[in-house]
């Protein structure tokens, strides 16, 4: 795999994925660190399904302020507004996110959920729910799912909002919903093909270490990286913005080739941004793995997101 062998769309796409859930839930931090924490802490992971193909999770409530501040100037805080429809900005309420696609089927749209951990009363942000419906003109229908409460709409069924009385916030689709509220009620559907890829999913988190935003990913039909199998990528923000990455390969020469992709992204990174710090980002080769490290400025990060969210 050289810098010719895929489409720069692919080249940028694992940089892109993490961004685009970066951005979905920064906006969130601002308010989230001034929420106070729950009696205990939910498990997240319990509640997505066996064998995702992308993991992305961010601990809202551990991001600082002023890194929110600059999450929210690079994606502008698109997502707040449903104040007015509901008396509260709902979202404001998440402590800690995960979002989860299944894997992928050639020529099927994607799935994917969004489960949080939430201070928010379950019956308050169904009423919103129920409000946001009726603006665009459908019929919100509640329903009872086990322990959760959801709200779709019955004329265009097509996402679906869950809410339990602990907290636990799911916004999905389609046959992917159910599956989430079977996982968080207690029903797993597995087969050792999914528990397999869950445990890739663990080795690879694992590997990273903790941090405040992580996403991993096996390689599929959404991202075809010849001779790539799994990848994951962490981001801590601290005084600076440490960065590490976890890479493994079907062969060292895969992992050969990936390295050198991953130094031409990151070339072509420096050069385009003007963003010094990514100079910085060392690929290391262990016979079938790649090791990822970096260190940003601090200031660097915003105008990082807005470089790779550029049209």
């Amino acid at each position: 795999m050289t810098s010719t062998s895929a489409p720069a769309s692919v080249q940028r796409l694992t940089w892109l994925l993490l961004v685009a859930a970066v951005v979905g839930a920064a906006w969130l931090v601002v308010h989230a660190s001034r929420v106070p924490p729950r009696h205990r802490e939910l498990d997240l992971l319990a509640a997505v399904p066996a064998g995702p193909e992308l993991l992305f999770t961010a601990d809202v409530a551990a991001l600082g302020r002023d890194a929110a501040e600059e999450l929210l100037q690079a994606g502008g805080g698109a997502l707040l507004g449903l104040r007015a429809l509901c008396g509260f900005e709902p979202l404001l309420g998440l402590r800690r996110v995960a979002l989860a696609m299944p894997r992928g089927v050639p020529g099927e749209a994607s799935d994917f959920a969004l489960i949080a951990e939430t201070s928010l009363d379950a019956d308050p942000v169904l009423r919103c729910a129920e409000a946001v419906v009726r603006k665009r003109g459908g019929t919100p229908v509640r329903s009872s799912l086990g322990a959760f409460t959801s709200v779709r709409d019955q004329d265009k069924p097509l996402g679906e909002v869950a809410m339990r009385p602990d907290g636990l916030f799911v916004l999905s689709g389609g046959k992917y919903f159910r599956d989430v509220i079977d996982s968080a009620n207690g029903v797993r559907h597995e087969d050792e093909s999914a528990r397999l890829r869950s445990r890739v999913h663990g080795a690879v988190r694992n590997k990273l270490g903790p941090s405040q935003l992580a996403i991993s990913l096996l390689v599929g039909p959404r991202l075809p990286l010849p001779g790539v199998q799994a990848l994951g990528l962490a981001l801590n923000v601290q005084r600076d913005v440490l960065l590490r990455g976890y890479v493994v390969c079907a062969s060292p020469s895969g992992c050969s080739e990936a390295a050198n992709l991953i130094g031409n992204v990151r070339d072509d990174a420096v050069r385009d941004s003007g963003i010094a710090g990514l100079a910085n980002v060392t690929v290391t080769q262990h016979d079938q793995q790649l090791d990822i490290g970096g260190r940003l400025a601090r200031a660097e990060l915003a105008p990082l997101l807005k470089q790779l969210l550029a049209p």
